[in-house]
């Protein structure tokens, strides 16, 4: 099997902050039964994190290195990323069709990117 990054893309970046303690303890109950299902089918490799807000990029800019913490470059939202076993990233995709991020009533995306055993 490959490993497969899911990147976590969209969604609302104030969820936590509005949420109900309620309404966090479902949609946390949704990505534990789903990571549940992957990992008993075998797929799960590492659960992975959510991500918090704020952060910096370090870039080399050809005078230097340049660090930026207003992250403007940053367009999308970055949530979490999960690290996934499957066969072929067709299978990858179908696994990523069962995320609850997709669930969010916001535009959110599951990127799948294939990690390269080195």
């Amino acid at each position: 099997m490959n490993e497969y990054m899911f990147i976590y893309e969209g969604g609302d970046k104030n969820w936590f902050e509005t949420a109900t303690p309620e309404e966090i303890k479902t949609v946390m109950g949704q990505w534990g039964a789903w990571f549940q299902q992957l990992e008993a089918s075998g797929h799960l490799r590492n659960p992975g994190a959510p991500l918090g807000p704020g952060g910096a990029i370090v870039s080399r800019n050809g005078s230097g290195i340049k660090t930026d913490t207003a992250l403007p470059e940053v367009k999308e939202l970055i949530g979490g990323y999960s690290i996934v076993a499957a066969n072929s990233l067709e299978e990858a995709v179908k696994l990523a069709q069962g995320s609850p991020h997709l669930n969010d009533r916001v535009p959110a995306t599951v990127v799948i990117r294939p990690v390269i055993q080195v």
